[in-house]
């Protein structure tokens, strides 16, 4: 298991996250499977974490929020 599944599962087993958003607690092999999952708020958790993951530059993380950002309005409002 790698950091960034270890990361995945450890954000999605927050009790208030899973009540709020109800999402099954599956667990999840790779970031990849964890992006191509139903829930929103899955795929979300695990863009930001491979986008961080990936380079930890303040410029990238100005292009990981807006990857988010587009993501969710796209998929949640």
């Amino acid at each position: 298991m790698n950091n960034q599944i270890r990361m995945l599962e450890l954000v999605l087993s927050d009790e208030k996250l899973r009540t709020l958003y109800e999402y099954d607690d599956i667990p999840f092999t790779s970031i990849e499977q964890a992006l191509s999952s139903e829930n929103p708020i899955v795929v979300t958790v695990a863009k930001i974490i491979k986008g961080v993951s990936t380079n930890p530059e303040k410029g990238s993380l100005k292009e990981v929020y807006n990857v988010i950002v587009n993501y969710l309005n796209q998929n949640i409002l």
